[in-house]
């Protein structure tokens, strides 16, 4: 049975490519900010800087980029995964309302691996490939980048699992 998809609050970002494949990973990043001004920044032009989703601490999604498999967002930078080199194209951008330091919360975990999970069987792709990495993984050069600044990964992949075997 495929996951049901998340419920989502719609809003455009304003800095896309076109896609030439369909994503192959799945990138988790920490907005460093709140989120009021987290959406300003990621759908305004002047940002050059975009995300194909934002998950709020509530648990709240926002689906920003219009038509995944048609568009990816600019949310990467620099970038390499298995041999692939500025990765936004492959990849779906997920920002997460978190400042370092703060605790992650269980509402916006769980959404996060919801929003996952379908976007793993909506792409078949499979959770032990590897496909799901935070943003400090795959930046160039190393360190460039450390979000999701400790991101509790074996809660979030035991909600995964949890939502794919149903």
């Amino acid at each position: 049975m495929p996951v049901k998809q998340p419920i989502f609050i719609y809003r455009s970002a304003a800095n896309l490519g076109k896609r030439t494949s369909l994503p192959k990973l799945i990138v988790l990043h920490h907005s460093g900010g709140s989120r009021a001004g987290d959406l300003n920044w990621l759908t305004r032009s002047d940002s050059h800087v975009s995300a194909d989703f934002y998950i709020s601490k509530g648990g709240i999604i926002y689906k920003l980029n219009p038509q995944l498999s048609h568009f990816y967002t600019w949310h990467a930078g620099t970038s390499e995964w298995r041999g692939h080199k500025n990765i936004n194209s492959i990849s779906i951008g997920i920002e997460q309302e978190h400042k370092p330091g703060e605790a992650w919360t269980d509402d916006q975990i769980r959404a996060v691996a919801h929003l996952c999970a379908w976007l793993l069987d909506r792409y078949g792709l499979q959770l032990e490939d590897g496909c799901i990495q935070g943003h400090a993984a795959v930046a160039t050069p190393k360190g460039r980048k450390t979000d999701p600044e400790n991101f509790p990964w074996t809660a979030f992949s035991e909600y995964v699992r949890s939502i794919l075997i149903r």
